[in-house]
């Protein structure tokens, strides 16, 4: 029987985005928190859109007008040095505190373990190392390579391509609503790892295979699910 392959999505499961407020902090105070929930909504909304027209540009692009988009609604006023010192801590953004032990943990249980993301390879190869997880991960899969962005079914048959692994052998690891929904669709495995708990499932269809409120719980999930 061949292994199972987990695939991690990296910002919003791994990395804490809304972390990011406390690098806004010294300049937008209370209003921190606001702009950056809306700099990752755009962001997602921005990378959502551009796959659907067909024009694909590297997630940090995305990013980038994603934060102008942000400001433009709270804080037009955020001269352009603080801007791009903004987008230079999204490679030093934390792991969430659980992430680590979790990723030993699943190793340990002879889990193949890839990170899988909309952000370039460079990005993650930053972003992971910076937060201390590089090393947890045998590879690491960007959309980047087929020019897609994620849930667009063909970037999960990329990653199985990519790791030579059958769908059914297969996992997606992720925060993400949409990002379970679409491996799914595509014919996957999906654990939810639900940090949101506003969060849902919209389509019936798509549940994921197993649901968790963080990482940590995922190795006894997976176990009770059946290898």
């Amino acid at each position: 029987m061949s292994e199972i392959t987990l695939a991690f999505d990296v910002y919003g499961t791994l990395i804490d985005p809304y972390a990011l407020a406390d690098e806004l902090r010294p300049q937008l105070g209370e209003q921190a928190e606001t702009v950056a929930a809306a700099w990752r909504a755009s962001q997602l909304q921005l990378s959502f859109r551009r796959g659907l027209m067909g024009r694909y540009d590297d997630f940090s692009v995305c990013t980038r007008h994603g934060l102008d988009v942000a400001l433009a609604a709270h804080a037009p006023e955020i001269d352009e040095a603080t801007r791009q010192a903004w987008m230079a801590a999204y490679a030093r953004l934390p792991a969430f505190d659980e992430v680590a032990d979790a990723l030993t943990a699943l190793g340990r249980q002879g889990y193949r373990r890839v990170a899988f993301s909309n952000g370039s390879h460079d990005a993650m190869r930053s972003v992971l190392g910076n937060a201390g997880l590089l090393e947890h991960f045998e590879d690491l899969v960007s959309v980047d390579e087929i020019r897609r962005f994620k849930p667009d079914p063909a970037v999960y048959h990329h990653l199985a391509r990519r790791m030579q692994s059958a769908h059914d052998r297969l996992w997606l690891v992720s925060s993400n609503n949409w990002d379970v929904q679409g491996a799914r669709h595509a014919g996957l495995n999906a654990a939810w790892i639900q940090r949101d708990p506003a969060a849902l499932i919209e389509d019936p269809a798509l549940a994921p295979n197993c649901r968790v409120v963080a990482l940590d719980e995922l190795p006894a999930a997976l176990g009770a699910h059946g290898r």
